[in-house]
């Protein structure tokens, strides 16, 4: 038996007294615990947490081996790396987990002189081996010495497998610029512009997992969270994080979150909607772009710091008594104002101020008080006993500083978000920086929103800086970590309310500016998100792990069109993108077709993408009828659930997610007009969804960015098809 058959069987070996060890202590848990109901659900959690890595253990311990000579040490170290680090009883390390600092050397260096960071410095030393491992079900199908990660037999296996519509975890393949990438330290910004399929997703919970491991004994799991575009998207990605060892990370999409910055029973419209009649040229304004902008907060800032210093229009009463007089509590309500971050800080340290200042001019206030019921006493027929009892509540509340009065006075000015929302719109007249030529049509819109409680979802940044403003919830500063996913999508005062509403976290932003399909609303370049978040790094991924380099070749073509970046080609080839020109009432046949080639060929996942939502129901109900019964993905469907693999989707509902085989359905220059920059990011993504292969269909003109692989000499032209039913 040859040395990695001896240490494997040692593994495993190991792996199953640790398993029959854990099963016994599982058992007991409950009669240890009986009197502790909370100890017992820790120690519950840990233990199943143990046995599910032992379990993947026994299947798949490690994926790679290092050996690696510290400078000043005689002997190189082996050491074996798996997706779950592993110990022996005196608590050595057997099998190293891949977020462990020692293990970027396996990402990110090459055979020779290396070195890692780890808390206790930089070490140093040579890099002797670098080893790959085939194992399935607790046996070495085979290994590979490589020098770099990269174009290897592990990466390409992984590459050409087929898809089952759930996201994967990639520590046996992750390359080196990704490894940077995840292994950033937690206190810096970073903003991942990255080409379609160049892993952003990925990436993105890989580094909430390297987070989790190497800052466990600081950071809760709890104090991280990932903001994604959709719930079908969420839905997609949500065993990943499970799978790599991570547990009660939140997972939102921005208007959940909204919701609960805002905390006002409000309902929030369906974006796909007013995405469509964008694209259809029905709306021509630029309203959700304007109310995106620094310009329409600043205009909200003023509005605010207006009616907050409106607040103080009489003095502190107390049953017809005068305790602070009008000018005086406006000086110690504007000392609240510059003391505090938001309106509900400033409330709690205006009754301060005022108690202090009762306290202070105690005798001088009582002394006026005295004189002022004297005389009422002597001028006016005053019941006696009336007389005292009006006389004890007023100085019993003076000897209470007026906290209960002062804080009554200043309440009813701390109106809930929409409320101040509609004050503000209603005035926008008197705080206009600039002319703006759709103001009418902004006002009328979102009167109407406001009235039906029902928001577009660029009024939820506004909303969400009017709750900040009053004060929110105070356990959002526990946040550490934001991962934002299909950044892109934003607005840049999106960012700006982020910022402020999570004040102790940072952030880790993934997005394409080339899939920018909410481009009326969303921001232009990175140097926006830049300019919020003040500090931060810009790492570019250009390289396309998904797609073959005829798919990426095609994509490439629409985002040159936009003048934006391109992918570099992937590092696989495969079948060229088919083009088929077929009439209009003849695509349903064709497609059905299509998929029934494409299902024989053994892919797993094919989608059907349409442009628009209303298209994709169109198609799957004439598959429907030409007998093949398919998936329709909408808002809530679970992806993971599909039996079949194949789905018709929508091609917003499509970005992020990737298929075995993808038919884009009627991809003509009526339907995607090349004259229109969003038309041509809906396309960029749609055409960077497949895997392996990729047909396009158009009934008339194709648009014309794709025109040339039509009439491209070295392939076929394509006759208008008709399929008979």
């Amino acid at each position: 038996m040859g040395e990695e058959e001896k240490y494997l069987e040692y593994t495993l070996n190991l792996i199953r007294k640790s398993l029959e060890e854990e099963l016994e202590n599982f058992d007991e848990l409950e009669f240890k615990y009986r009197r502790d109901p909370d100890r017992y659900g820790v120690a519950y959690r840990i233990a199943c947490n143990n046995l599910k890595i032992l379990n993947n253990g026994i299947l798949k311990p490690y994926f790679a081996r290092i050996d690696f000579k510290t400078d000043g040490c005689v002997d190189s170290e082996k050491i074996y790396i798996g997706k779950y680090g592993i110990y022996d009883s005196e608590s050595k390390p057997i099998v190293v987990d891949w977020r462990a600092p020692i293990s970027s050397l396996y990402y990110d260096s090459e055979i020779g002189i290396a070195s890692y960071v780890c808390p206790e410095g930089v070490i140093s030393g040579r890099l002797t081996l670098k080893r790959q491992f085939e194992l399935e079900d607790g046996k070495l199908l085979s290994y590979h010495d490589v020098d770099i990660v990269s174009n290897d037999n592990l990466l390409q296996k992984y590459l050409q497998s087929n898809n089952d519509m759930r996201l994967k975890n990639i520590v046996s393949t992750i390359q080196s610029e990704q490894n940077v990438a995840i292994r950033k330290p937690l206190n810096i910004n970073t903003i991942i512009q990255g080409v379609a399929g160049s892993g952003k997703t990925t990436i993105a919970l890989h580094r909430i997992a390297y987070l989790v491991y190497n800052y466990r004994d600081k950071i809760k799991n709890n104090q991280y969270m990932v903001i994604g575009p959709n719930d079908v998207f969420l839905k997609y990605i949500e065993s990943v994080l499970p799978d790599l060892d991570v547990s009660d990370v939140n997972q939102q999409t921005f208007e959940r979150f909204a919701k609960e910055i805002i905390d006002e029973d409000i309902q929030i419209k369906n974006s796909s909607k007013k995405l469509n009649l964008y694209l259809t040229n029905k709306i021509n304004n630029n309203i959700p772009k304007f109310k995106s902008s620094d310009e329409f907060r600043m205009m909200l800032d003023l509005f605010l710091d207006d009616y907050f210093e409106k607040v103080i229009s009489d003095g502190l009463v107390v049953k017809e008594f005068e305790v602070v007089d009008k000018i005086t509590l406006y000086q110690l309500y504007q000392n609240a104002l510059k003391q505090s971050q938001n309106f509900s800080e400033a409330t709690d340290k205006f009754v301060v101020l005022v108690k202090n200042y009762v306290e202070e001019h105690f005798d001088a206030i009582i002394s006026r008080l005295n004189k002022k019921l004297l005389n009422e006493f002597q001028n006016e027929k005053v019941d006696k006993d009336a007389f005292n009892k009006k006389r004890k509540s007023i100085y019993e509340e003076i000897q209470r500083g007026c906290k209960q009065i002062s804080r009554k006075y200043i309440s009813k000015y701390n109106l809930t978000p929409t409320k101040l929302y509609k004050m503000f719109i209603t005035n926008i007249r008197e705080y206009g920086l600039t002319d703006y030529s759709y103001m009418e049509e902004l006002i009328s819109e979102t009167l109407g929103s406001v009235k039906e409680k029902s928001f577009d979802f660029e009024d939820l940044a506004p909303l969400m800086h009017i709750r900040y403003r009053l004060g929110i919830d105070r356990s959002f500063i526990n946040y550490r970590h934001v991962v934002i996913d299909e950044a892109q999508d934003l607005g840049k005062f999106n960012f700006y309310v982020l910022k402020e509403c999570l004040p102790n976290a940072t952030f880790s932003i993934y997005g394409d500016i080339a899939q920018s399909i909410y481009d009326y609303r969303s921001i232009d370049s990175w140097d926006e998100v830049r300019d919020v978040l003040g500090n931060c790094e810009l790492i570019s991924f250009r390289k396309s792990y998904r797609t073959t380099d005829e798919i990426m070749t095609v994509a490439n073509s629409i985002a040159e069109s936009l003048n934006l970046e391109t992918s570099e080609l992937s590092i696989r080839h495969g079948e060229n993108v088919t083009f088929n020109q077929v009439e209009k009432e003849n695509i349903p046949a064709y497609i059905k077709n299509k998929i029934i080639e494409y299902k024989e060929k053994g892919y797993k996942t094919i989608a059907v993408i349409s442009k628009y939502p209303i298209q994709s129901s169109y198609i799957n109900d004439d598959l429907s009828f030409e007998g093949l019964t398919v998936l329709n993905i909408d808002e809530k469907t679970d992806v993971t659930a599909n039996s079949n693999g194949i789905s018709t989707i929508s091609n917003y509902l499509a970005k992020g997610l990737e298929f075995d085989a993808v038919i884009l359905n009627d991809v003509s220059e009526e339907i995607y007009n090349s004259d229109n920059p969003s038309d041509m990011k809906m396309l960029y993504v749609a055409l960077t969804r497949a895997l392996h292969e990729m047909d396009v269909v158009y009934s008339k003109n194709i648009t014309r960015p794709l025109a040339k692989f039509v009439n491209d000499k070295n392939i076929i032209e394509k006759p208008v098809i008709k399929v008979k039913k």
